[in-house]
Parts: structure tokens; sequence; C-alpha cells
């Protein structure tokens, strides 16, 4: 690995370099001065990939406290007995597994709601959990906590940074294969002409 990496580098240097170099061709140089570029961009992406997680961050923060003034949590009734519940994509993950029952809560004005939600499975019509409702008595998702939030936007921002430097590192391989295709293409040419009698244009 680091034998390549020298090998690379010294290959830049080479096809960027000012001195005359009778086997540098333009398109070492075309194709250097882009993997230069895309080696920028990589290590850019280093630290604008950190400031997005942090605009995430606050992003998802400030939607968490939005979410936290308008919803309340309430005592909601199970009605049923808890059911086992095993989603048909992840039938043979022993994760996925999981026990369902219908609650009740009130919702104002003598009105009530009910729903399915995840319940613990030695529960029973009666037992009470708590859910989340917004402002019309109606089931929402709770407000994420602060660790949820960071962990969301750690991820965000490594699969991020991720996606760029693999599009980077197959953009450098891409034009440096390309210029190798061409520069043989241009050695046989080369070659084919000075087989007939040709002088080598050393271009």
């Amino acid at each position: 690995m680091v034998a390549a990496l020298k090998a690379h580098a010294a290959w830049l240097v080479n096809a960027l370099g000012v001195n005359r170099n009778p086997l540098r061709r333009p398109i070492d140089r075309l194709a250097a001065g882009i993997s230069v570029l895309l080696l920028m961009v990589a290590l850019i992406a280093i630290p604008a990939s950190g400031l997005f997680g942090a605009s995430l961050h606050a992003d998802l923060t400030q939607r968490a406290t939005t979410a936290a003034e308008t919803t309340r949590p309430v005592e909601a009734v199970l009605t049923t007995r808890p059911a086992l519940s095993v989603p048909v994509s992840e039938t043979y993950s022993q994760d996925a597994l999981s026990s369902t029952a219908v609650v009740e809560w009130r919702a104002g004005l003598g009105r009530t709601q009910n729903a399915t939600v995840q319940v613990p499975a030695d529960s029973s019509p009666g037992d009470t959990v708590t859910v989340w409702v917004d402002q019309a008595g109606n089931r929402v998702p709770a407000p994420a906590d602060g660790g949820a939030i960071t962990a969301s936007a750690i991820f965000a921002a490594l699969l991020v940074l991720l996606v760029i430097e693999l599009a980077c590192i197959a953009l450098i391989a891409g034009t440096q294969h390309l210029a190798r295709r061409m520069c043989m293409r241009a050695w046989e040419r080369e070659w084919a002409f000075l087989q007939h009698g040709g002088t080598w244009s050393q271009r």
C-alpha cells in the first residue's frame, strides 16, 4: 500500500513537472491535473462534512424542541392482549420480533383515540403505556432525544464524507485508466509509424 502511494505520488510529480521529458504526453499532464483537483476535493470534503453534520444537528435539535413544545405524553390503556408481530421482510431475524397491542387514551372533550403500538410482551389488558400526542390528541412520534440527534448527525456526516471520498477515488482511478489507455494507443501508433520509416515525434 505504501509503495503504491509512493509510486502514485512520483507519477503525479513527473506528470506535472516543468522539466522537459520526452516521455511525457499532454494527456499525462491533464490526467495529473484532474487527479490533483479531485484530491483537493477529497480533502475539502473532510471539514465540509463536519460542517454539514453540525448544521444537521442544529436543525434536528430545533425540530425536536418544536415537537416537544407542541406535543405531550399521555397514559394509554391496553385494550387487547399483546400479539407477536414479525415484519414479513424480516421473518428470519430474531431482532425483528416485537409485541403489539391496541391502546386507548383520552383525546379531550370526552373523545378517545386508539392505535396499535409496541408494548412489552408480558403486558396485560388494563396496563398503561406512554404515547405522545399532538394538541388535537392524535398520536405522533416522540420527540428525539439528544443522543439520537447526535448519532443521526454523526452518521449523516460520515455517510456524506464516505460518498464523496469514494466518488473522488473512483473518478481519479477512471481518469488515470483512461489516460493510460490513450497513451498506450498513442505509443502503438508511434511505434507503427517508426516501423514504416517515420521519425519519433517525442510528443
